[in-house]
């Protein structure tokens, strides 16, 4: 016999004796592979404590925005269920009330958000009862002493806007300073800055932390010895905002218009842990031909750092990014939108404010919607908003819309981009994805 036909014959033997056939042997189905996904939804009140907020459901999607199912918070103001998909469309729908305004609607979407990321929601609602039965506050005229002004200019603390009033040269009052904790917890380490020019015209500033703020005294007094120091700067520059983050908090919180000359900053401090610069530089771009009413074009850069000098070098990119100027019409009507011409940003950022109505009382209600997706495609109110159709649909009226185009330096990857933006809780300063970006924003009012 041909040995070459001997051969093939063992073969053959040796793949059926070890299931070589499909035939008799069937498939083993593959199992598929299950994920976790989690939500939580808090409101922090006015000394930062977090609590559960339950008022939000989340709408879990197709890849046409087409609803599969809805899911409420529980108790905890978590949501969450398991799901075989990896990436998911989900909106969420939150009640919102910011200060003295109505209660409204806070809709957010995320296009192909990670199965994996523990995702969070921070809500607002200052109505809410009992959000701040956990902090005491107390409010009080703070005086400042330091040394010798010529003239002070201005202010600055990390307890917001102050008002002030000069006492001598080497003295200010701040007045109604308020300030506030957890009730069994410490004071928080507040920041103030007096800043101004000496006899020979030249800027000079004083600072220093306050965090014992005693109920029994009639006034609070600090003595603010930190010097500032000067960073002189080319003119003309672009506009910046720069502060530090210390124990993650802000602090002398400072904007520099493009005009002036210079700026000062605080950099000794004895108490922090944890320093670092926050600035972000800004140039604006004002179409003259707009069909809007209004439209503004803004590029920003925003550098953190643990180096002062390294944050104050930021640039924001000095060319007009390509909107589609005057017409700016990448969102078509039927929700799809395309802004891939201002190429290198990851992801778009898009809000809608809407002029909306309860269908019951047909009273004006707040109402908008923020939808995370890539650079084109199609915007979740392309379908409907299950349970909300009568209060916002895609014939809604808008007010405002803000598209932010984003770039971080450390990633290409859309998916790096949701994993963030769903996960984000807090800012933290250790992450590489906030240390360097660039941003092309474009805001129109109709």
């Amino acid at each position: 016999m041909n040995k070459y036909l001997i051969t093939s014959l063992m073969l053959t033997t040796l793949l059926q004796g070890c299931g070589g056939s499909s035939s008799d042997t069937p498939d083993v189905p593959v199992e598929p592979v299950e994920y976790n996904f989690s939500l939580t939804s808090q409101l922090t009140n006015t000394c930062g404590v977090k609590t559960a907020f339950t008022e939000v459901e989340l709408l879990l999607q197709d890849e046409n925005w087409q609803t599969l199912a809805v899911y409420q918070a529980d108790e905890s103001g978590v949501i969450s269920f398991v799901t075989t998909s990896e990436f998911i469309n989900y909106t969420l729908v939150a009640k919102d009330q910011k200060g003295s305004d109505a209660e409204g609607l806070n809709v957010v979407s995320y296009y192909q958000a990670s199965s994996e990321t523990p995702a969070y929601y921070q809500a607002q609602f200052d109505n809410m009862p009992d959000i701040d039965t956990s902090c005491i506050c107390l409010t009080k005229n703070l005086e400042l002493s330091h040394r010798t002004f010529d003239e002070q200019t201005s202010v600055i603390s990390s307890i917001g806007e102050v008002s002030w009033t000069i006492v001598d040269n080497k003295t200010t009052l701040v007045e109604g300073v308020e300030v506030c904790k957890v009730i069994d917890g410490e004071w928080p380490q507040h920041s103030f800055a007096v800043l101004g020019t000496n006899a020979n015209q030249e800027s000079i500033g004083a600072a220093g932390f306050k965090g014992d703020f005693n109920e029994s005294d009639d006034t609070w007094s600090l003595a603010v010895d930190e010097f500032g120091y000067g960073v002189d700067l080319a003119t003309p520059h672009q506009d910046l905002i720069t502060k530090q983050i210390i124990n993650n908090a802000e602090h002398f919180i400072t904007d520099v218009a493009k005009e002036d000359e210079s700026f000062l900053y605080f950099p000794e401090h004895t108490f922090d842990t944890q320093n670092f610069y926050q600035s972000q530089a800004s140039v604006t771009f004002v179409p003259s031909d707009s069909i809007f009413r209004s439209s503004v074009i803004n590029t920003y850069q925003q550098v953190i750092s643990t180096v002062a000098q390294d944050s104050f070098a930021v640039k924001a990119n000095e060319q007009q990014p390509a909107f589609n100027a005057p017409y700016f019409d990448e969102i078509k009507s039927d929700g799809s939108y395309d802004y891939s011409a201002v190429s290198g940003f990851p992801i778009a950022v898009i809000n809608f404010t809407y002029t909306a109505y309860d269908p019951i009382t047909k009273l004006l209600i707040p109402a908008q919607w923020t939808f995370y997706g890539p650079e084109k495609g199609m915007l979740a109110i392309s379908g409907p908003l299950t349970g909300y159709e009568n209060i916002i649909n895609i014939d809604t009226h808008i007010e405002t819309t803000n598209i932010r185009l984003i770039k971080s330096a450390i990633s290409n990857n859309y998916s790096d981009y949701i994993k963030y933006y769903q996960g984000k809780n807090t800012l933290d300063m250790t992450n590489g994805f906030v240390k360097n970006i660039k941003e092309a924003e474009l805001n129109l009012k109709l």
